[in-house]
């Protein structure tokens, strides 16, 4: 029994060492695409520095990194500082073309790579460009000028966000080589998950742009509407020396002049209200504005530097009704018909449209294969960037024969990256919305449990307001109040919290109010202190005083008020056993002496 067990042991391991055997010799998907690809690179490894290569020039102030993006597996190539330059290319191992036509199967050219905007995107491109093969170029020497055959990729910043296409082809009559622009490109994506950019070439000249595996734009690229300027010269070019006659009329149809408006046409759009009458009280001859009496000149107002003081002005109180001249309301027209145009017939002038003359084309060729024959062989890839913004990541960049490996790569490669990140911000999301609704909730109950207190809060008042209530008898009188709380219970609660506070500014306004007339009302009388006698009744330095007040008002209106301002002779009768009680001194003036009683 034991020798079966180990019989069985010894199998068991021998197949478990065969089917590691059998792994470790299995293909991956990155070897697989790797195989069958013109060009292919990912940056998992430290192996991609020895075939990308950072340009020399001093333009280039700017260093890709690599690093392992948020919800990636791997790394990526990534841009780490912003507002820099970056030019980076690695070579292919031989010259691409861009398609090839001859062979008994035509080939396509597939051009494809994968983007993310970890920190967003503001302004900045993040395309590819396909260097044409030279036999001089060198990555250390690339340059803005270095020439390419095809530029693919998107391309954001402010109002311009396109895709773009551009072919550099070359005129095979005069050997100009002009850039041929996608007319119509489309918008690339924006957000921050990683997308992933196809073009596809075919040897019949169409073309496709695919984003995710969708299909944004496609066409043939020999359509004089795909390309600008078309991939083709047109055979004949408008003559530039043939000028439109200046008496060449080309306008059909004229307006009458013999049409005349009808009398009981009507164009005012706006009338006057005749059945207006000016508001009693309007006053025709008062100002809408006048000078505000309160308004002072300012004392440090110079005329000679600040001009003449106007003073402010302010609306006349008398206009309540109105001021001015008065004038009717506008209404609209009942009867307006428009604005009356007389009606077009043929000009008896016209002529025709004018077309220019066209000329053959100096520059014109026609060639069975444009694209093979006028744009260069691919013979490396650069990323030759500018931007403001950080963390553009680049990843899987692949150029292939076979749409079938960029299926597989999208399929293999991309989609379970994208698929994570979307599961993941989805996660993000709901837990956001979770943490909203348990706010949500607590936010309820914490109402629910300040609704209760109101509620109870005010039936326990509308209750006093009752017929058995303490003040059933005055309920008719504050009918109005007792229905507002029984539609906003919560008022009740502020009107408790405010309450206390209004009266205690009531009662601080009312003690400062009236310690401002006792402080006036102790104000020192000295007309009144000088002439009270140490002895004796009131009513004498009263009387006394009453008499000084009616002489020192006598004086003002008197024709010889000057001898007011003297000291007044006591008789010598009413001087009796008395004496002068002269004014204080911070009371000199014209005032009386008054006598004092002894």
């Amino acid at each position: 029994m034991s020798t079966l067990w180990h019989s069985y042991a010894f199998l068991g391991l021998l197949l478990y060492a065969l089917g590691r055997q059998s792994l470790a010799h299995s293909p991956t998907v990155i070897d697989t695409v790797r195989s069958q690809s013109l060009f292919f690179q990912t940056f998992d490894n430290d192996e991609w520095q020895s075939r990308w290569i950072h340009s020399r020039d001093n333009k280039y102030n700017g260093r890709f990194t690599t690093e392992a993006v948020k919800e990636w597996t791997d790394k990526g190539l990534k841009i780490p500082e912003k507002n820099k330059f970056y030019g980076l290319s690695a070579l292919l191992d031989a010259p691409v073309d861009p398609v090839v036509a001859s062979s008994p199967t035509p080939l396509p050219l597939v051009v494809q790579y994968e983007v993310k905007y970890e920190d967003g995107v503001t302004c900045g491109g993040s395309y590819l460009k396909l260097l044409t093969a030279e036999p001089g170029f060198t990555p250390e020497g690339l340059v803005d000028s270095t020439p390419y055959s095809i530029m693919f990729g998107p391309d954001r910043c402010g109002a311009t966000s396109k895709v773009h296409l551009i072919l550099r082809h070359r005129n095979p009559v005069n050997g100009s080589i002009a850039e041929k622009h996608l007319a119509s490109p489309p918008v690339p994506e924006a957000n921050d998950y990683t997308h992933l950019y196809t073009l596809k070439i075919f040897p019949d000249h169409k073309y496709e742009i695919l984003v995710d595996g969708g299909m944004r734009s496609s066409g043939s690229l020999l359509d004089p509407s795909t390309l600008q300027p078309p991939l083709l010269p047109p055979r004949e070019l408008p003559d530039p020396d043939d000028k439109k006659p200046a008496d060449w009329v080309d306008v059909a149809e004229i307006p009458d002049p013999d049409a005349v408006k009808p009398d009981d046409w009507d164009d005012r759009e706006i009338i006057e209200d005749e059945k207006a009458v000016r508001p009693r009280g309007w006053l025709d001859n008062e100002p809408v504005l006048i000078n505000d009496p309160a308004s002072k000149r300012p004392e440090e107002w110079d005329e000679e530097e600040d001009g003449v003081w106007e003073p402010k002005q302010i609306t006349n109180p008398k206009c309540k009704v109105g001021c001015g001249p008065w004038t009717r309301p506008m209404k609209r027209n009942p009867a307006f018909k428009g604005a009356w145009k007389p009606p077009l017939i043929k000009n008896p002038a016209y002529k025709g449209p004018w077309v220019q003359k066209t000329i053959p084309n100096p520059d014109f060729f026609e060639v069975e294969e444009p694209i093979r024959s006028g744009v260069g062989a691919i013979g490396a890839v650069a990323l030759e960037l500018w931007t403001i913004d950080s963390g553009y990541i680049f990843d899987n960049i692949l150029i292939t024969r076979d749409p079938a490996v960029a299926e597989m790569a999208l399929k293999k490669l991309w989609k379970p990256r994208y698929d994570a990140e979307v599961k993941a911000s989805e996660a993000k999301l709901k837990e956001k919305e979770r943490r909203k609704e348990e706010e949500a909730k607590k936010k309820k109950a914490r109402k629910g449990g300040r609704d209760i207190v109101e509620t109870a809060l005010s039936k326990a008042f509308l209750a006093l307001f009752e017929d058995d209530g303490w003040l059933a008898t005055a309920a008719p009188y504050v009918g109005p109040l007792l229905d507002f709380v029984r539609e906003n219970p919560d008022a009740l609660i502020l009107g408790v919290g405010l309450g206390p506070m209004l009266l205690l500014t009531v009662i601080l306004l009312l003690r400062g109010t009236g310690s401002r007339k006792k402080q006036s009302t102790h104000a020192p009388n000295d007309a009144a202190e000088e002439v009270r006698p140490a002895g004796g009744s009131d009513a004498e330095p009263v009387a006394e005083v009453a008499a000084g007040r009616e002489a020192e008002a006598e004086p003002a209106s008197a024709p010889g008020a000057e001898a007011a301002e003297g000291p007044e002779v006591v008789p010598e009768g009413d001087a009796t056993d008395g004496e002068i009680d002269e004014e204080p001194e911070e009371q000199k003036g014209p005032r009386r002496r008054t006598a004092r009683a002894a």
